[in-house]
């Protein structure tokens, strides 16, 4: 009985467990790279979206491109103010360290490089450190006024990527990656041939 289930049940197990973390590297690895590649944008001034869609169809002898520009560096100066203005804990004169600048630029890679690497399951559990850091930032700051009665900090976005974050920093990323991949093809195994060598010889 212990052999069947050894060899039936938990080889399945396991492959059910590689299918949830998948799935949780997608959701997480996604929701960081889109928002982090947008960001990217705007500390270049330009805008992951058309600011103006309607500006030919308004006057078709428009220069819309310095239009464009315009309106582009207005919203990356915006958002950026806004970084800037964040508190942390609620506490107003408790201002985010760097200025709104650093930590918008600081976040947009975080949330980039973080992502791209959770989807791709490479290095998961590093990668999934700075998506730590973000969320828990973005918790004390943004969403700190939602920690209350009602709970309503469970709704934001950030609490659940923290919390897919923490699952993947604890158990890895499973076969489907990577790093399973590696494991798999004698990336550890190398590692542990001469220890079996020295335990034969004795």
């Amino acid at each position: 009985m212990l052999q069947w289930l050894r060899a039936h049940l938990v080889p399945h197990r396991m492959w059910a467990i590689s299918l949830v973390l998948l799935a949780i590297r997608l959701t997480l690895g996604v929701g960081l790279a889109v928002p982090g590649k947008a960001k990217l944008y705007t500390l270049a001034e330009k805008c992951a979206e058309d600011p103006l869609p309607d500006c030919e169809k308004d006057d078709a002898t428009a220069n819309c491109g310095p239009l464009r520009a315009a309106e582009c560096k207005t919203q990356s100066q915006e958002k950026i103010a806004w970084f800037g203005g964040l508190t942390l804990l609620g506490h107003k004169g408790w201002k985010v360290p760097g200025g709104g600048k650093l930590h918008f630029a600081l976040a947009a890679l975080a949330e980039a490089g973080a992502g791209v690497a959770l989807v791709l399951g490479a290095a998961t559990r590093l990668a999934a450190l700075p998506a730590i850091a973000v969320m828990a930032v973005a918790m004390a700051t943004a969403h700190w006024d939602q920690f209350n009665r009602n709970f309503e900090f469970t709704q934001a976005p950030a609490f659940l990527y923290l919390l897919l974050a923490l699952v993947l920093a604890s158990f890895g990323p499973g076969a489907l990656s990577l790093d399973g991949l590696w494991t798999r093809g004698g990336g550890s195994a190398k590692a542990t041939k001469p220890a079996r060598s020295a335990k034969s010889k004795k």
